[in-house]
Parts: structure tokens; sequence; C-alpha cells
């Protein structure tokens, strides 16, 4: 394997980085300012310099001309964040960061996800990047590390996700692309405002064969949104759907690599691996201004999710559940002082909810359905309070304090008694707090200091007994962290920049593993783990022209104390090991110049060697991917016309778009595709 055999090409692909981005001193042109950042998924509308914690702002429009396959690429700059399963779409997108997020199968855990200000995360903490459009995404503020006292279960990073609102003007538009592999992509959107009301209505299909044998998919999505003007604040009504079918290729040996690497594992050919989820999804927001400097939010939300899918194993391969789910929330903000110091006091609380009808069934050769092995109602409840206040000690100096306390409700009521009865029910608790302090060394320049702490339970799939028949694994218990750090921050009229390093402490780490080559996946604990890290980003606008965007992280994760006992008996020790599904170091740079009507982006992404199993047998090489974006705007009979080209990997670099972590098969790797690119043309009337 090139992945194996050649770890110093990333070395090289680095350099190349490197010198790429430490060129463009001779840029500068005519002066231009960075606008100041703020970040509201801190629920207070915090100015990023000052703010005791690391968080990292991406806006769509530093990054024209993207594919709308999956939100990986806009999350590429964002130090601490490593981004797998990018072309599996039965998989999903599956983000880590710092490391919380890597131990998922698939989808996303341990991150908390909303969009436009409502939970796309489950009370139990399981995520799905399937609930809104790709192509609406203006925005993604990234919280770097525990945010469990704003959040609650599983927030050991979130991601806020914005997406595009009403235009001011009445306005249609419409976006096709066409790409690599039978990449089909069309969207269209109507938008306007008229005195205190606006709406939005977009509807967008996605089309892919896939590079892998058994790869293709399809994603079909309705958003639409009104939102309504008053004097004290907005209304904020949205409603999406989504319909989507998607062809699972699994894992590959390296063996089977090395024979082909697009091929599809024999079993999933065999039993038709897929899944098919249809969901819609209903939320109100207001968002509200009393007078002074407070601020509210109340939200609520409900939908209901059907999915189904078939497995490439016999026993259980098949499941599928009707959900319900829905929550509501609510914060306040007041600014007053009090003992001569300035304070923002912040409390609220969340209310979540989660029901499944599950049923499994045995998976016949073919992908029919087989006998009905087990039926039973899944209940995930949340209801967590949350209080904290920032205090302005002096000019310079901001504390920060909070505390939150968590109840999650986990349960299972068997429907399927002739194995006897496995209804169970736990209910969890966690107090978490955190404490931040920063100050301000001029008027562009901030150091920091966070400690905070998170816990994870594990979802209620991940809580099935993994000795057979149903209720609950009662030996598994939640991760908890520590997350300690210290930064440095700058934002002046052509930089951002901010360095972190930082240190967690992980009790009862979730860690999947596979009892059998051919079982599905469960969990266990391991003792505690030890993730050190070091964060650099930069940001330089030299002019109206150039940027120039860089991130680097290093990360030194390791199992402190992890032993088990294998089913006969063999003591298994991983003590200190590295934690797989992260790279040592990764790197991104991209140089993007606009002028007049076109602009030109280049980026790489260079990543180091990883471990693809926890006992550190299956190591993966280092590799960088190029990637390189162009568009024109065209002015004319339309408003504006955008043709766009894309080419990603454009060495034509070997690597694996996903490792699947612990398979006990040695079945690690997805691999991905080599050289692939798009077209595209965007109107707007």
């Amino acid at each position: 394997m090139k992945n194996n055999q050649r770890p110093r090409a990333a070395h090289r692909h680095a350099a190349l980085g490197a010198l790429l981005l430490t060129s463009t001193g001779v840029l500068a042109d005519s002066p231009v300012e960075v606008e100041p950042v703020v970040v509201s998924a801190t629920r207070t509308g915090d100015q990023w310099s000052e703010a005791a914690l690391s968080a990292s702002v991406v806006d769509a429009a530093d990054s024209r001309g993207e594919q709308a396959l999956t939100l990986g690429n806009l999350l590429s700059g964002v130090p601490g964040v490593v981004v797998q399963s990018r072309y599996n779409a039965a998989q999903g997108l599956r983000p880590a960061i710092r490391g919380f997020g890597s131990r998922s199968s698939f989808g996303v855990r341990g991150i908390r996800v909303l969009v436009d200000g409502v939970p796309l995360t489950m009370p139990d903490g399981q995520t799905e990047l399937d609930g809104f459009d790709l192509g609406l995404v203006e925005r993604i503020e990234v919280l770097r590390g525990p945010a469990a006292v704003l959040y609650g279960n599983g927030a050991g990073g979130v991601l806020a996700i914005n997406t595009r609102e009403p235009s001011e003007q009445p306005s249609v538009a419409g976006d096709v692309s066409f790409g690599s592999y039978g990449f089909r992509r069309q969207s269209v959107e109507a938008s306007g405002t008229q005195d205190n009301v606006g709406a939005l209505l977009a509807l967008s299909s996605t089309q892919s064969e896939g590079y892998r044998q058994h790869a293709t998919s399809e994603a079909n999505n309705l958003t639409g949104k009104v939102r309504w003007w008053g004097e004290t604040g907005r209304l904020a009504l949205t409603v999406h759907a989504l319909d989507n079918r998607s062809e699972d290729p699994g894992g590959l040996d390296l063996g089977q690599v090395r024979a082909d690497r697009d091929q599809a594992r024999p079993q999933s050919l065999s039993f038709d691996s897929d899944e098919r989820i249809t969901q819609q999804r209903l939320s109100l927001v207001w968002d509200g201004q009393p007078q002074g400097e407070d601020t509210y939010q109340i939200r609520s939300y409900v939908g209901q999710r059907d999915f189904e899918n078939r497995l490439p194993l016999a026993a259980n391969g098949q499941t599928s559940y009707e959900r319900l789910f829905g929550g509501v929330g609510a914060n306040y903000t007041h600014v007053a002082d009090w003992f001569g110091l300035k304070h923002k006091l912040t409390f609220g609380g969340d209310l979540e909810s989660l029901r499944d009808d599950r049923d499994r069934n045995n998976n016949v050769i073919g992908g029919e359905k087989g006998a009905l092995t087990s039926r039973q109602r899944e209940e995930a409840r949340s209801l967590g309070l949350f209080i904290e206040n920032q205090t302005e000690l002096t000019e310079d100096w901001l504390l920060s304090l909070g505390l939150r306390h968590d109840t999650v409700r986990l349960s299972v009521d068997d429907r399927f008694l002739r194995d006897g009865d496995d209804s169970g029910k736990r209910n969890l608790r966690d107090l978490n707090y955190s404490v931040g302090l920063s100050y301000r060394l001029d008027p562009h320049h901030t150091v920091y200091a966070r400690v905070a702490t998170s816990f994870e339970t594990p979802t209620v799939s991940e809580l099935a007994n993994p000795n057979g028949g149903g209720g609950f694994n009662s030996s598994l218990e939640p991760a908890e962290a520590l997350n300690k750090e210290i930064g440095f921050k700058g934002e002046t009229a052509h930089w951002r920049y901010e360095a972190v390093v930082y240190s967690i402490d992980t009790r009862d780490e979730l860690v999947p593993y596979y009892p059998t080559p051919v079982s599905r996946g469960f969990n266990r604990n391991a003792g505690s783990t030890r993730r050190d890290g070091l964060e650099i980003s930069l940001r330089w606008q030299p002019d109206e022209h150039w940027q120039l965007t860089t991130a680097y992280s290093l990360n030194d994760y390791s199992y402190r104390s992890f032993k088990y006992k294998e089913a006969d008996g063999t003591q298994v020790v991983y003590d200190g090991n590295r934690l797989p599904g992260i790279p040592v170091q990764s790197l991104f740079g991209e140089l993007s110049y606009s002028r007049d009507n076109w602009y030109a982006r280049l980026n790489t992404s260079v990543f180091d060697r990883q471990y693809a199993d926890s006992g550190n047998t299956a190591r993966v090489g280092g590799y960088a991917l190029v990637n390189l974006r162009l568009g024109m705007q065209l002015k004319g009979w339309a408003e504006n016309v955008e043709p766009y080209v894309g080419l990603d990997n454009l060495t034509d670099r070997r690597y694996y778009d996903n490792l699947r972590i612990n398979d006990n098969g040695g079945r690690y790797y997805e691999p991905a595709p080599g050289r692939t690119g798009y077209v595209g043309m965007k109107i707007r009337f």
C-alpha cells in the first residue's frame, strides 16, 4: 500500500505547504481590515478575541466553489478537527474534535450539533448530519473542547451550523453540478422579505454512484423558513424533510485493498447492505430582546424519523425503527453592575425526549427480511439546568464561571418475550463545571486559561447487551472528561491567529469492539485516557484580493489504563498505546485570490500516521491531499451567474476515506478515490 510504504511523502507535501504559506509575504497591496468575530454558540454572543475558550468560525463565503457533498471540506481548516467518511453516505460524516467522536462507527458521537440554534443531537448523544441541506450552510462555529455546561450530554465539542436566512429582496436561485463517479446535484431556492415577514423555500437532490462498488446514494431535502420580526424580538419557524437511500460497500482488510481498492466487501453484496431514511422536523424559536442589554431565547422542536438498514451479516442483520423526538429549551442573559463590577449572567434549561420503536430481524442472503429476533421500545429523556456568569474584574480581566446538572434516563421496554423479558432502565446524573479567565494584553491580544468538564453517556443502541438478547449492558458507564487549556489570541487589521495547548483526562472512555468477525459492534470502557495537544491557526488578509489560512494540530493521545479479558480468559493490556483514529499531526493551508468577477483557491491537507486499532497493530501511514477551486461571477440577463470547477486530490494520492476502528475481522479500511473533479453553475434572479 502506498499509505504504508511512503509516509515520507506526507512530510514532503508538508514542506511544500509550508513553502506556499510563507511565500506570500510579498503580496501585500492595498490595506483591508479583518472584521471582529462574534461567537453565538456560547449563548451570550461573545467576542472571539476576548472569550476564554477555544473557538473557530468558518464562513462559507470564504469557501466558494465547494462541492455540496459533506461538511468535511468546510471543517478542514479548523485545528483539532479530524473528519472521516466523506464518501460513504451510509456511514455518514464522522467528525472528531480533540478526539471526541473518533470512536463512532457511524454518524456523530461525543459532539453536540446545532442547526440554527436548535439541537440536531438526540438526548442520548447520537447525531446524524443529514438533518439540513448542505447547500444552505453559511456559517459554522466550532467550540473545541468540553462544553457540557452549555449543552449537557455528549458536548466534548460543539458544531453550531447556521443556514441561509430569507433574503431582503425577492429572489430565485438554482445550482446544478456534476462530478466524478456519477455525482449529480440539483437545487432550487426562492426567498424574499416583505415588511416584517420573510420566507425561504429550498429543494435539493443529490445522487452519486460512488467510487467503490455498491456505493450509490441519493439524498433529497426540502427546507422551508418563515421569519417574523417584532419590536422585541424575532420568531423563526423552520421545516425540514429528507428522503435518503445509501448503499454501504463495507470495510476491507489489507489484502482486499491491495487486490482491488474499489471493490465492496463480498458480504455487503451478498446481504445487500444499505439504509433508507425519511425524516420530518419542525422547529420554532423566539429570540427576544427586552429593554436594556438583556436577551433571551425560547426554542422548541419536534420530529419523526423512519429508518431501515441491512448489515452484512445474518444474525440480527436488519434493523428498523420509528422515532419520535422533540425538545424545549430556554436561556436568559441579564447584564448588570453588582458590587462595582459588570456581570453577564446566563441561566436556562433543556428538556429533550426520544422514543424508538425498534425491530431486529435476521438478514437472508439477497437482503430478504428473515425471522424477527427483537422488538423493543427504547426511550431517552434528558433534563439539564445551567448557570454561567461572566465578570469583568477590571478593564482587562474577564472571569467566567459555569455550572450545570443533567439527568439522562435511558429505558428499554422488551416486547419480544419468547426469550424472556429484558426490559430495564438506567438513570444517569452528572454535575459539570467550567472556569475561564482571560487577560487582554493590549487591544489586539488576549491570553486565557480554562478548566472544564464533560460527560458522555452511551447511546441507547450502544447500551445493547453483547451477551445476546435485549436489555442493557449493565457494566457500561458514561465517560467523564476534564479539560485544561491555555491559549493566546490575536486579532489585528490584517491578521487573526490563535495558539492553544491543552490536556484532557478521561475516565471510562467508550471504546468500540466486535466480539466476533461476523457480529455487530458493541462498546466497553477503558480505564482512563490522556490527550495532550497543541493547536495553531492563522488567517492573513493583506489586501482585498488575497487571503491565507492555515491550521496545525499536534495530538498525543494514549490509553493510560486499559485492560480487559477476552472470552477465553486471555488478559489484554493496552496501557500506553495510542488512541486509534486520530493522526499524530495534521496541517491545513489554503491560499485564495479573488479579483473583479473571478476567484481561485488552492489548499493542501497533510495528515501524519495513525492507528486503526487499540492494539496499535494496524498502522496507517501519513498522506497529503491538494485541492483546487476556480469560479467566475458574471452579470447579465440574470442577477448573477457563477460557473465553478473543483479538482480534489490533484496528486492522485492513495489514502483511506474512513477507518473502521477495532474491526475484529481486520476490515479497517475504506479506500478513498484518487483524483476527482466536478463542475457546476449557480444562477440567481
